[in-house]
């Protein structure tokens, strides 16, 4: 026979329980955000009759005809922009690899790179401020620290680990006993690593494509199994498109250049050129000229040049002169990137491949488009928005993270705004479990306790 003891024990329980299910890892802390990039996504693959989950997970949530990204349209950029909603010539990442005037230094991927000033705070820098604990899978720079702090769960890139096994240690994280992350950035490195080498319309990217696809619904079905699809918002973006160029339209600058005058860095379709002391103006009066006697398929800029949309000439990481080939042209480093793809991949190219180039301007040129949609119990349905620009994502973030008291950025949250569903609505989706093994679990649990309080009497 039960005993009041036995029956308040069961019942207590069955209300433990009941809470557990209900409420996951993160449920503590609101809900929580993935944001997960797929690189070199050119927006209009969407439209190629490919990618039917993508393009549910867009119609039933949040989305844009197209997101602007930052220049030059490169990934290291373009994600620190994504990361801490300011320019590249705030962040001082204007591009994969540069060369640092004020340090005399030539810098690629690693710390220096990614610390021009403190003053900028990466968005799971900030969360960890806040108290919580942010996970970052292969986000460029997040392997670092920044203000002191590095990031509570981090997997710095490693192309052996794969995707589907990204998803599972990401997913860890927002159940993690101890340290539940509330902020996931994910980052996957195609359809843009195969894309450089095959082109963006080759059947290889096809088939990269497709496989994103499938890893989105696969996604999204994890989410569902781990009883976190209505705790969790889910950023689907990328970071710029891809361009076709072919070996005919390389540019080799070279040839206009006299031998010794000045040093290259950078990749196409934009260059960094810095002439060597005394040489600015042949540098620069040679690049103009082969630009106009090579039928002008490319333009020069000093510093003072650039264009003020570009937000890029106020650093010390640019110029001072920035060669840019014209959409579907590139620079002289593609020949040894084609030689390096010929070998790496075993293949053979013809004259008339298609290799892929990104950097281009990042208004005008649809190839360059990157891609925005978003699902979740804070984000709105069948919503389309104008578009906005990347800049504007970390306001974004802080408002669905309920962050306080946020850095100053170069977005505006208003170009956002209406991505959110309304507070009483983002209540009802909060209060209401939609899983039906939750529903199901929640009964079962109710049902148990009533019984037991009814043997009480």
């Amino acid at each position: 026979m039960l005993t009041h003891s036995d029956i308040w024990r069961s019942v207590s329980v069955a209300i433990i329980l009941c809470c557990a299910v209900v409420s996951s890892a993160i449920g503590a802390q609101g809900n929580g955000l993935i944001v997960i990039s797929y690189d070199a996504f050119r927006n209009d693959y969407l439209r190629r009759n490919i990618t039917p989950h993508l393009n549910k997970f867009r119609d039933d949530g949040t989305s844009v005809p197209f997101m602007r990204n930052v220049f030059p349209t490169k990934t290291f950029p373009n994600h620190h922009t994504i990361a801490t909603g300011v320019y590249p010539e705030v962040h001082g990442v204007t591009a994969n690899s540069v060369f640092d005037r004020a340090s005399g230094k030539k810098l690629e991927y690693g710390y220096e790179l990614f610390h021009y000033t403190e003053d900028v705070i990466p968005i799971w820098t900030l969360n960890e401020m806040k108290g919580h604990h942010s996970g970052c899978m292969m986000w460029p720079g997040s392997d670092f620290s920044f203000s002191g702090r590095n990031c509570t769960h981090t997997v710095a890139y490693n192309k052996t680990i794969s995707w589907d096994e990204r998803v599972d240690i990401a997913i860890s994280w927002l159940r993690h006993k101890e340290k539940p992350a509330n902020l996931i950035m994910m980052y996957f490195e195609d359809p843009d690593t195969h894309g450089h080498i095959y082109g963006p319309d080759s059947t290889i990217i096809r088939d990269l494509i497709i496989k994103l696809d499938d890893l989105t619904a696969s996604i999204q079905k994890k989410l569902k199994d781990n009883n976190l699809a209505d705790r969790v918002n889910v950023i689907h973006l990328s970071d710029h498109g891809m361009e076709g160029v072919s070996s005919a339209k390389f540019i080799d600058l070279r040839k206009f250049v006299t031998n010794g005058t000045c040093d290259y860095y950078g990749t196409s379709p934009v260059l960094q050129v810095v002439p060597h002391s005394g040489k600015f103006d042949d540098v620069y009066g040679e690049l103009k000229k082969g630009a106009q006697t090579n039928g002008g398929h490319y333009k020069v800029f000093s510093n003072a040049e650039l264009l003020k949309r570009w937000h890029f000439n106020n650093t010390a990481r640019t110029g001072p002169i920035t060669v840019l080939a014209d959409a579907g042209y590139g620079f002289q480093d593609m020949y040894d990137a084609a030689e390096y793809y010929a070998k790496k991949y075993n293949v053979t190219f013809t004259p008339q491949h298609e290799y892929g180039v990104h950097g281009y301007d990042n208004e005008g040129l649809p190839s360059m488009y990157s891609m925005f949609m978003a699902k979740g119990p804070d984000f709105q349905e069948h919503k389309v928005l104008t578009p906005f620009d990347t800049v504007d994502l970390y306001s974004l973030f802080v408002k669905i993270l309920n962050i306080t008291s946020p850095p100053a950025t170069n977005g505006t949250f208003a170009h956002v705004a209406e991505a959110m569903r309304s507070p009483s609505n983002q209540e009802k989706s909060s209060a209401t479990p939609k899983d039906p093994k939750v529903s199901a679990v929640i009964v079962a649990l109710l049902m148990l306790g009533g019984f037991l309080m009814g043997n009480i009497f």
